[in-house]
């Protein structure tokens, strides 16, 4: 041992249900939503009291780095694990606990049975760091041989971004860092539609019947109405694709309320990729209504712009006829038809005049 803190002693920060630390953790210029962990200090108070004094740094010296802040997840596996944690080398080589270079396995009473579960890394039996890893789905292989000591109870929609970034043998493309890390007095209650998780296949509510997962997906749309009116038009897109996956799940029966509240999401989707000018999207989302629903005006009408926005304007013309054509006497899309059928003369006298050109 390097005599440093050789004695674990009492964990601060406990609560009745363990000791809460977090992450706040960055993906290239993206800001993910906040991990909190509740550590099983009960288990392993052991292992528990390290990973806790680094989220803190409380133990950090000129000599060793021993603090999360800053330190990257150096290796993504799908359908795995994240894992970070090296504070020495920053590329997965290093790491060094509060006891010393390494520590013995405390127990491995706890079971890599399913996903969000904080798990010490090694280099074989008795070999912990500093180095840990998420499990992103049960990993069984891994019973007996890594040390369980603790779960992610709130951002696990951050996990899974960290999971599907685009890696390059199995390290990150982008940079993926603690950006901020610590204990909390306690778990931060649930705000809003924060109680469903990102992905319904990680959800603890019940969203087997077509009540339960209408409720569930109002709520994210309702979110996503507030952030589209501030005009975040990014975190506005991210709930309305968060309530499709809900919409969209194979665990229930859905019913005409469902299936309505999704086309509203699709098309509320389709304003959004509009107003991050991201036409392609906006014309995808406007056909699978149009897939359904050939009548709908909000549809030919988004998908108009979509197609002025790419400067296609003679399609953009047709798809304001059709508008016109199913709603009559609405002077907004009246305007809209004669400003695309301008653009499309205007475009057209361009292209005339070009073409002359090439030929005298």
């Amino acid at each position: 041992s390097s005599g440093i803190n050789a004695e674990y002693g009492e964990v601060k920060n406990m609560t009745s249900e363990g000791t809460i630390c977090y992450f706040d953790v960055k993906l290239g210029d993206d800001d993910l939503e906040r991990v909190v962990m509740r550590l099983f200090d009960d288990v392993a108070p052991r292992t528990c009291a390290n990973f806790k004094a680094l989220c803190t740094g409380e133990q950090k010296t000129d000599e060793l780095n021993l603090h999360y802040l800053n330190s990257i997840f150096h290796r993504v596996i799908v359908d795995f694990m994240i894992q970070g944690g090296d504070v020495t080398r920053m590329d997965g080589t290093g790491g060094h606990s509060i006891y010393g270079p390494q520590f013995e396995d405390e127990t491995f009473d706890k079971l890599h049975n399913r996903a969000f579960l904080l798990s010490m890394a090694n280099r074989g039996p008795n070999t912990n760091s500093s180095q840990f890893f998420i499990t992103t789905a049960p990993a069984p292989h891994l019973d007996g041989k890594h040390v369980v000591f603790g779960e992610v109870v709130r951002g696990q929609s951050a996990v899974r971004e960290i999971e599907r970034t685009k890696c390059k043998d199995d390290k990150p493309v982008m940079d993926c860092w603690i950006a901020g890390c610590g204990v909390l007095d306690g778990i931060p209650d649930p705000v809003g539609d924060e109680i469903y998780a990102d992905h319904p296949q990680d959800c603890t509510e019940d969203i087997s019947k077509a009540t339960k997962v209408l409720e569930a997906a109002s709520m994210m749309k309702e979110c996503g109405n507030k952030l589209f009116k501030e005009q975040d038009y990014l975190r506005a897109k991210h709930k309305y694709l968060q309530a499709l996956r809900y919409l969209d799940h194979d665990g229930y029966e859905a019913d005409e309320s469902c299936k309505n509240l999704k086309t509203t999401c699709q098309l509320n989707l389709a304003q959004c990729y509009n107003s991050l000018s991201q036409y392609k999207e906006a014309i995808k989302f406007c056909n699978k209504v149009l897939e359904k629903d050939n009548s709908s005006t909000k549809s030919y009408f988004r998908r108009a712009k979509a197609h002025e926005g790419l400067m296609d304007y003679d399609l953009a013309v047709v798809d304001y006829k059709k508008a016109v054509e199913l709603t009559p006497g609405d002077k907004s899309l009246t305007t809209s038809l004669l400003r695309a059928e301008q653009m499309l003369k205007r475009q057209r006298n361009k292209d005339r005049q070009a073409y002359s050109k090439m030929f005298k």
